[in-house]
């Protein structure tokens, strides 16, 4: 055999293999098959303990060299991302490699309710193992300035273990694109900085029940403050017990504390909880009113006064 026949004969089986080897990835290790398998890759794996956990679980064959030889020669190495995927034996070498790659990781939906302190959202983000509470609460708070009331309430889909400043970059992306230049330059507008305006809508939020309620509540406070009356909110008072009470106590009411606003007046130093956006143009909005009080009614709305006179016949 010459040299030339000897190259042509490596090349050729060079080629065959390179050939093999792809249809070897391209093909899935069961084609037909229906199951779904959700498989979780722990944050700092390496590539070998990737496939170790796909073999493991059935999504590729026992000792699969091809697969371990396609992430090298491909140099995926440092590309692979952890996360839970949805995975089936279904899905060929490529099929995988590529979800892995991307991140394509299962996103689960949740609501953050309108109201709700930061503490409280970090406990419901750890129940959902989304983040954990505690890194999240110092993220939170130990900035220069809290970040309460700047959380915005919304259905987020993000995956677990999205990490506590991930998920507070979101919270925070998704205020500022709710909470546009046009809302901003109304605060100018009317006299207020935008972290007063997100105070009193955190207070608009606790104190309304309903939507309709939220201008003639914000007038109540707007109207206090031009008067500098002390606003003399219950949701301020609840804020530093930290849990809800039925009922107040005159001691509760006597509280030193720069956010007890029978004490102080003026607006607290900063946010009660993380208002919606309904809260917030209406303290942007107050309704035209002259309504200087107000007490819950039997229906769970508010009766509306606009002396004390006839706020202590309401209450009554």
């Amino acid at each position: 055999m010459n040299l030339i026949h000897k190259l042509f004969f490596i090349f050729s089986l060079m080629f065959l293999i390179v050939i093999l080897f792809f249809i070897a990835a391209y093909f899935p290790s069961e084609e037909n098959s229906s199951i779904q398998k959700i498989i979780n890759i722990p944050p700092g794996s390496n590539a070998k303990e990737i496939v170790h956990i796909l073999e493991e679980n059935n999504i590729i064959r026992k000792n699969n060299y091809i697969f371990r030889v396609l992430i090298k020669v491909s140099k995926l190495e440092e590309r692979l991302k952890y996360g839970e995927y949805n995975l089936s034996p279904a899905m060929n070498m490529l099929q995988i490699l590529d979800k892995l790659v991307k991140g394509e990781v299962i996103l689960y939906r949740i609501t953050i309710p309108e109201g709700y302190t930061y503490t409280q959202i970090a406990e419901l983000l750890n129940e959902k193992e989304i983040i954990e509470k505690e890194s999240f609460i110092n993220l939170v708070k130990d900035s220069e300035k809290s970040w309460e009331g700047y959380l915005f309430p919304d259905t987020y889909e993000v995956p677990k273990r999205y990490s506590s400043e991930n998920m507070l970059k979101l919270l925070l992306s998704n205020f500022n694109h709710v909470v546009d230049k046009k809302l901003k330059d109304k605060a100018e507008e009317i006299g207020f900085s935008m972290d007063e305006i997100i105070t009193l809508a955190s207070i608009i939020e606790k104190e309304a029940k309903f939507v309709e309620e939220k201008r003639k509540i914000s007038s109540v406070f707007h109207n206090r403050l031009k008067k500098d009356m002390k606003l003399q909110s219950c949701a301020t008072i609840q804020y530093i017990l930290g849990k809800p009470k039925k009922k107040l106590e005159e001691s509760d009411l006597k509280i030193d504390s720069p956010y007890n606003t029978y004490l102080y007046k003026g607006l607290p130093p900063g946010p009660i909880c993380n208002p919606g956006l309904d809260s917030i143009i209406a303290a942007l909005e107050p309704a035209d009113e002259d309504y200087l009080y107000f007490v819950l009614g039997e229906n769970g709305r508010h009766i509306f006064s606009k002396t004390y006179q006839e706020h202590l016949k309401n209450k009554k």
